[in-house]
């Protein structure tokens, strides 16, 4: 009996808990799109090849990045897109929950 009663409620209740659920998920994408703007990276970004000659520095140039800044760069992108995916998602279970009886 008190299965069914959970389920009424549910029932009951299903938009508003749908449009919780959505503002979570958007709650959630914000944080992670939001850290991502906020958090810089500190370290060497590029290196360069070359050394010392005769006491002077004598630089190739051909400079790239590091790769821990290209780790970080991809970590970046990757919290990104997941934040992006959670917005879009909250922001369909909004509006879904609109057309919810």
């Amino acid at each position: 009996m008190q299965g069914v009663a959970i389920i009424d409620w549910f029932c009951a209740n299903l938009a508003a808990l749908t449009n919780s659920l959505g503002l979570v998920l958007d709650i959630v994408g914000a944080v992670l799109v939001a850290s991502e703007v906020v958090r810089q990276y500190r370290g060497e970004k590029l290196q360069s090849r070359g050394g010392w000659v005769g006491g002077a520095e004598v630089v190739d140039h051909d400079v790239s990045e590091t790769a821990q800044y290209r780790d970080w760069e991809k970590t970046k992108y990757r919290n990104m897109k997941f934040g992006l995916g959670f917005l879009i998602a909250g922001f369909l279970l909004q509006l879904a929950s609109n057309w919810l009886k």
